[in-house]
């Protein structure tokens, strides 16, 4: 088992410009994109309400005009508090910011940000002299991904730059920190939740696997995942589910059931609709109207 069974492996963008801006839009208190993690950098920018976000099991509320950044590997969780939520995410991979040939802000900054000798800051702080050019920078990313006019590719990577060239000026990339001990715990949950969510998992079963007595897991899960186990496992097959229904006309609702570890079709309707907003049939259909997007 290693952490590349933790890998979110969906594709951000396309093979040519695998650069990716989403829109998370909430009127019904219903995000939550569970622990993952992978290679790209993720910018976030709240634009209304407030959302938790767990990074590498560190609990951080984030609030209108809050910006954050999610570096390569690290594991992140999005919880909305507020029922009305706005927020922008862009994923970028590094690599693909390196220069044909090398110079030295390549040797200084780009190449070691790739080798993650190099870091983002967690969040941007408002006080920094670089704040509102950040913000604008966003903006314009957000803009640009959206319109999609001629060279918005290359207008994308120019907002990139400047944003990296600013934090750099202003002392806000940090040195890489070695994984806490809590960390590796928490991919070890993780782990086992993945390779184990189609079946049926119970909290003896996953308490016993990590050498833990049932009562302390439940105390540890909730402390540092936000809710019980319980309930974050059904949400976790319910985001599998999601794909399972979005990804073709052969997934039937009881078959995405079935596949992601529900035995009674009711009981997965119900939480389903409770998690999402809608029915798995009308998000089915919505998905093939294109009228709803899951990240």
């Amino acid at each position: 088992m290693t952490k590349e069974n933790l890998y979110e492996k969906k594709l951000h963008g396309d093979l040519l410009f695998p650069f990716q801006h989403y829109t998370m839009v909430t009127d019904s208190c219903n995000i939550f994109v569970p622990y993952h993690w992978h290679k790209e950098i993720e910018i976030i920018l709240v634009m209304e309400g407030e959302v938790e976000l767990l990074l590498d099991g560190n609990k951080q509320l984030l609030k209108k005009g809050d910006i954050i950044f999610v570096n390569s590997g690290q594991l992140h969780q999005y919880t909305s508090l507020t029922k009305r939520l706005i927020y922008y995410a862009y994923v970028f991979p590094m690599d693909f910011l390196k220069f044909e040939d090398e110079d030295i802000t390549q040797t200084t900054i780009i190449e070691p940000l790739c080798r993650q000798e190099l870091c983002f800051p967690t969040m941007l702080p408002r006080t920094s002299s670089c704040y509102e050019r950040v913000h604008q920078l966003i903006r314009s990313i957000i803009c640009s991904n959206e319109k999609q006019e001629e060279s918005f590719q290359l207008l994308t990577k120019a907002y990139l730059y400047e944003m990296i060239g600013l934090l750099s000026q202003n002392g806000l990339l940090t040195r890489q920190l070695n994984p806490s001990r809590e960390l590796t715990t928490y991919r070890k949950i993780l782990l086992y939740i993945q390779e184990h969510y189609q079946d049926r998992i119970t909290v003896a079963d996953i308490s016993g696997h990590l050498c833990m007595s049932a009562n302390y897991f439940s105390a540890y899960f909730t402390k540092h995942f936000g809710r019980n186990f319980v309930d974050f496992l059904v949400h976790y097959r319910i985001e599998k589910a999601c794909v399972l229904l979005a990804a073709g006309d052969d997934c039937s609702v009881t078959q995405a059931a079935l596949q992601t570890g529900f035995e009674n079709i009711s009981y997965f309707i119900k939480r389903f609709k409770a998690v999402t907003g809608m029915t798995p049939a009308a998000y089915r259909k919505s998905q093939r109207s294109g009228s709803h997007t899951l990240i």
